[in-house]
């Protein structure tokens, strides 16, 4: 090849790299692909590899990096490339080993021990998750990210006082960091310190987007006497079920007058209270001289569960006949599985198959799980809830002699309506969930927690249940 024609080469890959940086996939990709019909390229297929990361097309991707690395295996790029499109697949293995590849060619790219750190993170390594995060920061002491996962690792392996020095120094290089105050105050409240912790949770409402042009005066302990609140609901039923309560207390408190926002699914539950006075769509902004996001009055009130006389219950359900609960049978309510978003840990939900032998016919098990699908549902459950509204919940949850489940909407129903619950939680649960109180919630009176005494470890948990449920129906244990 002439040096024209490689000169003309590198032009057309600077031409397809600008277009890659204004997005401008498809001019990329024509160019990438005009430069390949000459003869193969490592460059060239590396530029189309990142594209379709960006289209989310990761087996491609790691088809054309893979020949960017059998033209030039020296590139430590390359092999970045191909372990990011393999972490996107949730391929940690082998995004591990490309990451290692690079490493052995260059060392010195803090970013490449951050991507290890986090794929060595995503399997539950959090050793070589912590030596990596730590590598990236000796490269680069003001990586903020490394920070951050530090402390999300040394939380999961039950190091707080680790955990919050991590995320108090990401804090530090970046004061402005939502998710560095959010994180750090969710950990406060784990470990059941509620002054520091409501005051970081605050933070959360910077992630969260409101029409601030439709509010009034915020409320922050004004007197209430003849005036109108607006709570504005925080697009989560489990907030919404949890918080509510200080929308009771405040009702009974002060002669107010409350409006409550929630979405469409939710407000016929929240409009049977009839403690609130009006129920908008969370679009919904009507007159009013104060508002409150509800998950705010915790730090408005300086909240600590510790000290505060908590009434149960606090919801009220009409009843309805859902034909789900039996009579001559010890009715139990369950969900083994949380809730499908990519925001929850995989490690809240328990295998169903762990369950076989903790029911016997004498239990009349019901499902109350509705996306559960039919073929799916273990033989041990008699029946299943129809639909997932609040409502429809809350009246067969009411009726139910035990609901067993993990993190999941069901507790917060069943704990707000006083229902006798078992709530299995992993070693370390949601912030929710005060390790300080290992044997039952702060929040909810009548839950009995049953944790993970180590990582990963259901089946201490499954046991103990069993044997919960035996000494239940001898009637050995007291409430």
């Amino acid at each position: 090849m002439s040096q024209d024609e490689k000169e003309n080469i590198k032009q057309e890959i600077n031409k397809a790299i600008n277009f890659l940086g204004q997005n401008k996939f498809t001019e990329a990709e024509n160019a990438c692909l005009k430069i390949i019909e000459s003869g193969d390229n490592a460059d060239a297929f590396h530029i189309l590899s990142s594209i379709k990361i960006y289209q989310q097309e990761f087996e491609e991707s790691i088809k054309y990096v893979r020949k960017s690395i059998d033209i030039d295996n020296s590139n430590p790029g390359y092999h970045v490339t191909l372990g990011c499109a393999h972490s996107s697949m949730k391929n940690y293995n082998e995004s591990i080993v490309a990451f290692q590849d690079a490493i052995k060619i260059n060392s010195k790219i803090a970013q490449v021990h951050f991507y290890l750190g986090e794929s060595y993170r995503k399997l539950k390594k959090y050793n070589d998750a912590i030596s990596s995060f730590y590598n990236t920061i000796e490269l680069s002491p003001d990586h903020s990210g490394a920070h951050m996962l530090l402390g999300i690792v040394y939380q999961q392996k039950k190091q707080f006082d680790l955990s919050i020095k991590s995320f108090e120094k990401c804090i530090e290089i970046m004061p402005d960091y939502p998710e560095a105050h959010l994180n750090l105050g969710l950990c406060l409240l784990l470990v059941g310190d509620y002054e520091n912790g409501w005051r970081e949770f605050e933070w959360r409402r910077k992630l969260w987007k409101y029409e601030t042009d439709k509010l009034k005066k915020e409320w922050t302990g004004q007197n209430l006497e003849n005036k109108t609140i607006l709570v504005l609901d925080e697009s989560s039923d489990e907030n919404l079920i949890h918080f509510i309560r200080f929308v009771r207390d405040l009702k009974i408190d002060s002669n107010c007058k409350i409006i409550h926002q929630c979405r469409d699914d939710a407000k016929e539950l929240v409009a049977m209270q009839d403690w609130i006075d009006e129920v908008v769509t969370d679009s919904d902004y009507p007159d009013h001289d104060y508002f409150i996001p509800n998950g705010s009055f915790m730090n408005v009130l300086k909240y600590n569960p510790n000290h505060h006389q908590q009434h149960f219950p606090y919801i009220n359900v009409t009843p309805e006949n859902h034909g789900l609960c039996n009579r001559d049978a010890f009715n139990i309510g369950l969900v083994y599985e949380t809730k499908l978003e990519p925001s929850v840990y995989d490690d809240e939900s328990i295998d169903p198959r762990l369950f076989d032998d903790v029911f016997t016919r004498a239990e009349n098990v019901v499902c109350l799980d509705s996306n559960i699908l039919k073929s799916d549902l273990p033989k041990y459950c008699s029946s299943q809830t129809e639909k997932s509204d609040l409502v429809y919940l809350s009246q067969v949850i009411n009726d139910l002699d035990l609901v067993i489940t993990v993190d999941h909407i069901v507790a917060h129903l069943a704990g707000a309506l006083n229902v006798d619950t078992i709530l299995m939680l992993p070693c370390v649960p949601n912030w929710r969930w005060d390790l300080n109180h290992r044997d039952n919630s702060i929040w909810y009176r009548s839950i009995k927690t049953f944790r993970q005494p180590v990582q990963d470890d259901w089946t201490t948990v499954i046991e103990k249940l069993k044997k919960y449920i035996s000494e239940t129906k001898n009637g050995r244990i007291s409430d």
